[in-house]
């Protein structure tokens, strides 16, 4: 039966009262999409592309890490985010979304013909030796970036391994608080294909945090059962011949490398508070920058770690001459 014309006039100058006042109604909820499996990347002149859809971590196969699907909107909280740095979201079907930022090392700096080999370890670096063994292709890198101690959050976890070709760097990124839960889901996901974890200062910081935030969100994390830290053999090869061995003065005096561009460690959580807040990327930019060369500098060290030994300051001194942006070896 049609409407009555009086209720029809009183509905069309509703709606019409509606539009003036700006009020929409609310979209239509859209089913997510169909999950897809990934391949590794494998070019070293052209950066990865991220599939199109929604990766279900059940989807991907072992040793590949999990592929971001381009459905960042600038709506959401973080928007914005992906025209500084491009990349898309890894989907959990329980914890939700996580950004994903991804680089090949050889679209960073110049490719190195031993990148994805390593030399024979000195007698004795029995750890070393078993990493040798069983090839970088076992390994994947980490390194975090968190809020604080103890129970602050993890919002930045930048993780490395070596797909055959080239290295890919893989930052998990929260662009808030509610998303930590889907990053350890995702760092999970992908630590599952590895048998060594390789860290700096990571069996006193990064592994047992990890698996605190785990147990706080309820999200399972098995760690690969070995963990080489490199902090430790670093400090027993290097520790007379230097003033510390923190990191940034490894890959100064040991790599070669000096950083341009980076952001003091304590400004960090800041950085990312008011991220959140404010949803401007651009000040999180040097954040990234930060971890990406973390990861970076490990895998120098590790390959140094593997070579005879040699003054530190030899290898200052060489780095200072021929430059300061590629490592040396």
């Amino acid at each position: 039966m049609s409407p009555a014309p009086g209720a029809l006039r009183d509905r069309l100058g509703e709606l019409v009262r509606r539009r003036r006042a700006g009020v929409v109604p609310a979209p239509t909820a859209v089913a997510p999409e169909r999950a897809s499996t990934a391949k590794p990347a494998t070019s070293r002149t052209r950066a990865p592309r991220a599939s199109r859809a929604s990766v279900a971590p059940e989807a991907i196969p072992r040793r590949t890490p999990p592929r971001p699907s381009r459905r960042t909107s600038r709506t959401r909280a973080g928007g914005g985010l992906e025209s500084f740095l491009p990349g898309g979201e890894w989907i959990h079907p329980t914890h939700g979304a996580v950004y994903v930022h991804e680089r090949l090392r050889g679209d960073i700096e110049r490719p190195h013909e031993d990148w994805g080999r390593l030399p024979e370890p000195p007698t004795g670096e029995t750890e070393l030796a078993a990493v040798r063994e069983r090839g970088l292709a076992r390994v994947m890198f980490l390194d975090l970036e968190t809020c604080g101690l103890s129970s602050c959050p993890v919002f930045l976890a930048g993780t490395m391994i070596w797909n055959g070709e080239d290295f890919v760097v893989r930052q998990y990124f929260a662009r808030h608080y509610g998303e930590e839960a889907a990053l350890l889901a995702a760092v999970a996901e992908q630590a599952r294909g590895y048998e060594t974890l390789i860290t700096f200062n990571g069996k006193s910081y990064d592994a047992p945090f990890l698996r605190a935030r785990a147990v706080t969100h309820g999200v399972p994390l098995e760690l690969p059962r070995n963990h080489l830290d490199l902090v430790h053999h670093a400090r027993r090869r290097w520790r007379t011949g230097l003033p510390d061995c923190r990191l940034t003065t490894l890959e100064r005096r040991v790599c070669g490398r000096l950083r341009t561009g980076d952001v003091p460690g304590s400004e960090i959580p800041g950085l990312y508070h008011a991220f959140v807040k404010d949803s401007d990327p651009w000040p999180l930019v040097p954040v990234f920058h930060h971890n990406l060369l973390d990861v970076l500098t490990m895998a120098d060290l590790l390959h140094a770690l593997c070579r005879p030994g040699r003054p530190a300051r030899l290898a200052w001194a060489e780095g200072d001459a021929l430059g300061s942006s590629a490592s040396r070896r």
